[in-house]
């Protein structure tokens, strides 16, 4: 099928959701914005372990396709 780039949100070591989802730009971008995200996060967010993490998801992996189930 394809590839996915992904935001997602943690919380210290737990997910917490899917920020973003898009095929539409190039992982470099993509990348460039979780860092941008990851830099505008003021020091209470850092301290309660918040953070952005950039994922690669393949659209015919079964946990993609349960998750996105999941979702509708």
């Amino acid at each position: 099928m394809g590839i996915i780039y992904e935001i997602h949100k943690y919380q210290h070591d737990d997910f917490q959701y899917v920020v973003a989802s898009t095929n539409k730009y190039s992982e470099t971008k993509v990348q460039n914005d979780v860092e941008r995200m990851n830099s505008m996060l003021n020091e209470s967010l850092r301290t309660m372990g918040i953070r952005y993490v950039f994922t690669v998801s393949d659209t015919s992996d079964s946990l993609y396709k349960e998750r996105k189930k999941k979702n509708s």
